[in-house]
């Protein structure tokens, strides 16, 4: 299971970097945020990386990218990328982007009160998801350990559901959290 989404990822990476160069002439279905991450003080190489980064998560769960390290899903969520080798979202302002930093770190508290947010790496580092609307997000081929915190309102549970929408976890009340989960089995999350 985990190597089938692995090799989903990796399918659609490779088509986006193979159709970039074989077609330069075609239009994009997304904007491209290369230049606005160099402008951000990445290198190309890293700008590159991330934009690939970038076009492997809007094939795995939709969305619109808004910013170099930012997706947009439909109003409800949030996805913040991690530079490549790095393993915290930054900020990536620069005049004609403003990405926030980690979209589930809120000064002291990592979830802002009213938000579900998931990480792809442990102790709330790598990319995130920070679920603000009640809805079912499919999980970004996450097949490592990761970690979530629920921050929801008094009494919302999280719930995570397997490939067939077999139930495999619900999450304890606010204010929870857990450092260390296995995303392996988990295709979807139900932030309420």
């Amino acid at each position: 299971m985990a190597g089938t989404r692995l090799a989903a990822v990796l399918a659609a990476t490779v088509l986006s970097l193979v159709g970039g160069a074989v077609s330069a002439g075609a239009a994009q279905t997304h904007p491209d945020f290369r230049a606005d991450a160099v402008a951000a003080g990445l290198t190309a190489d890293q700008a590159a990386a991330l934009q690939a980064k970038a076009d492997s998560y809007l094939a795995a769960v939709g969305g619109k990218q808004i910013a170099p390290n930012k997706i947009d899903l439909d109003g409800n969520a949030t996805v913040g990328l991690t530079v490549p080798g790095e393993s915290k979202v930054r900020n990536l302002k620069t005049t004609n982007t403003a990405a926030d930093l980690d979209p589930c770190f809120y000064g002291e508290q990592h979830a802002k009160d009213g938000h579900f947010c998931a990480y792809s790496d442990t102790f709330f580092a790598g990319d995130s998801i920070d679920m603000y609307h009640c809805a079912s997000y499919s999980l970004p081929n996450w097949t490592g350990t990761g970690s979530w915190i629920n921050q929801q309102s008094s009494g919302t549970r999280a719930r995570f559901y397997g490939k067939t929408g077999n139930l495999l976890y619900t999450t304890p009340v606010p204010n929870s959290f857990e450092q260390s989960y296995y995303w392996g089995p988990v295709w979807t999350i139900r932030n309420c």
